[in-house]
């Protein structure tokens, strides 16, 4: 029975949705204001383009960034006119050409005037930060790597997450077979007990839906929302993923839910909070609020799969069950409501949750797997081995895992190494569970905060 069933894509979407039938009207947002040669498929010079300012430079982003997915299939959001997704998806332009796209428009950047306004200086830092991690990801398309894996995670997503040897994680395994005793192996163990909180199949929408309802509440109590925002449940199947959400613009999404794989209780909060409230959702939402409407910052109209923002969704939306829910009316909610809803017993939900910490800690195996499989000559069978040995995966889990890794590279450590990050963040400033505890979340979601302003902040 897998332990955490596909965690490194269930969450795929991050602010990473995608959206077939979605046109935003923004302000100064026109094909007029570009400066771009679209009818003959290329994109204007810098050397054409006299005046230039980062308006112009965040529109032809977009565009130059919607013709880079015609090469990469890793999933992105796009919010702006369906129009230009369509011009790009007919564009025949090659990834060299994208890539000295992206890299004409760093360089322009570099050439626009100083300033001393900190928004505008912020902006320029990010984008030119969202550049790199393009311009990383289209070379690794191409073949050519960064020197090893903490190189490429500093390029694509601005952080290098922290290395952990394999005595750590046979200490944190030691623990967790103290506390499970048998004779049996110790993965057959954690089985045992994880089949104890498996939600029933024709439970999984109403108990999800109930904790997500929970989640909204608690949010709504903190994070003034759009009046007409909603999330809409589907529930599907045969998919990688456990929980995906796609955000739809407009404060809209709609969070899938797979039925194909087993889902536990502990799953059922944190789904509601990470796809949800205060998660992915919200924070799609008010970066579409914040930056696109109030601020006109277009190149957030488009977030691809990397760049430092990454981390900060995937840390931010990992951590929104904590900002939720404390442990204790975590453990209360499941065991006067999700529990008897799923028709399970919360005999040992105790001794479960003490398993579920260990784990969490244990999900850091997949990083070193990553890292020893990308750069470090392991092969593939042996880096199965080690993410059952180390982070207690089935052999069936550790071999999707392993799909995942293939596909996405050094972005699992925006998971662990994200949530470590802000919930370090939160922890430094304020205890949890106080409305200070909400503000500092609040502007996490709402500010364009890169990893290292996580740390700056931290260190002073």
């Amino acid at each position: 029975m897998p332990l955490r069933l596909l965690s490194a894509v269930e969450r795929i979407s991050g602010l990473v949705f995608t959206s077939a039938d979605i046109t935003l009207q923004v302000s100064r947002m026109t094909l007029a204001s570009l400066c771009l040669s679209l009818s003959s498929g290329a994109f204007a010079s810098s050397a054409a383009l006299s005046h230039d300012k980062m308006d112009a430079i965040a529109d032809e982003f977009v565009q130059v960034g919607l013709r880079f997915q015609n090469h990469d299939p890793l999933p992105y959001l796009y919010i702006g006119p369906e129009a230009w997704r369509t011009k790009a998806r007919e564009d025949d332009m090659s990834l060299a050409e994208v890539l000295a796209a992206l890299n004409d428009l760093n360089n322009r950047i570099q050439a626009l005037p100083p300033t001393t306004d900190e928004q505008d200086l912020r902006r320029r830092r990010d984008l030119t930060a969202r550049l790199v991690a393009l311009q990383t990801r289209g070379n690794i398309l191409q073949g050519i790597y960064p020197k090893d894996f903490d190189d490429e995670t500093l390029k694509q997503f601005g952080t290098i997450a922290p290395r952990y040897q394999e005595a750590q994680f046979l200490e944190w395994v030691a623990e967790l077979d103290a506390l499970l005793p048998g004779e049996a192996p110790l993965t057959e163990r954690v089985a045992a007990l994880r089949d104890q909180f498996m939600i029933p199949q024709d439970k999984i929408k109403d108990v999800i839906g109930r904790a997500m309802q929970e989640c909204r509440s608690r949010s709504n109590a903190k994070i003034k929302l759009p009046a007409n925002e909603s999330v809409k449940l589907n529930i599907t199947n045969n998919m990688p993923w456990v929980g995906f959400t796609e955000y739809k613009g407009d404060s809209q999404s709609i969070v899938h839910l797979n039925a194909s794989v087993p889902v536990h209780i502990e799953r059922a909060i944190e789904l509601g909070c990470h796809e949800g409230y205060p998660g992915h959702h919200v924070h799609a939402t008010l970066v579409e609020q914040e930056f696109v409407k109030n601020r006109g910052w277009n190149e957030y109209t488009y977030i691809p799969l990397v760049g430092p923002l990454a981390v900060i969704a995937e840390g931010a939306a990992s951590f929104a069950m904590d900002i939720a829910f404390s442990r204790e009316e975590r453990m209360a909610f499941e065991r006067d409501v999700l529990l008897p809803m799923a028709g399970l017993d919360d005999e040992k939900l105790d001794t479960y949750y003490h398993y579920i910490d260990l784990v969490e800690k244990l999900n850091y195996a997949r990083n070193e797997a990553a890292r020893q499989y990308l750069y470090q000559g392991m092969t593939r069978d042996d880096a199965k081995r080690w993410l059952m040995k180390f982070g207690l995966e089935t052999e069936g889990t550790a071999a999707t895992r392993m799909n995942i890794i293939d596909a996405q590279r050094s972005y699992v450590i925006t998971y662990n190494y994200g949530r470590t990050l802000v919930a370090d963040y939160i922890h430094n400033k304020t205890p949890l569970g106080t409305p200070a505890a909400w503000d500092y979340f609040s502007n996490i979601l709402t500010t364009p905060l890169s990893p290292q302003d996580i740390l700056i902040k931290d260190a002073n």
